[in-house]
């Protein structure tokens, strides 16, 4: 299809259903209980212990760009943070 190859260059947005952060990296390892965002799963690693989540700072990570990383990572680009729209309109479905 003409034009189409161009759709596949763009970046795919990946977000998390419970909170507002949106990022691109695949290697990103988001927590879906206290929502911090990891350069990867080894930081993510780092701030679960047995179970629980553990401040990424007490974790020894550093914050760079909203990822969180360890000393030998480099963050993949930004977090973005797009909040979400909430309407006070009643939805009204047809029956």
């Amino acid at each position: 299809m003409r034009g189409r190859d161009i759709d596949y260059d763009r970046p795919t947005l990946i977000g998390c259903g419970r909170c507002d952060v949106r990022w691109t990296a695949l290697t990103a390892a988001h927590c879906p209980t206290c929502h911090e965002t990891f350069v990867g799963s080894e930081g993510f690693d780092a701030h679960r212990d047995d179970g629980h989540c553990v401040p990424p700072v007490d974790a020894g990570l550093c914050a760079d760009g909203g990822y969180w990383r360890r000393d030998d990572e480099r963050a993949p680009g930004r977090l973005l943070t797009l909040p979400r729209q909430i309407t006070t309109d009643p939805v009204v479905r047809p029956a």
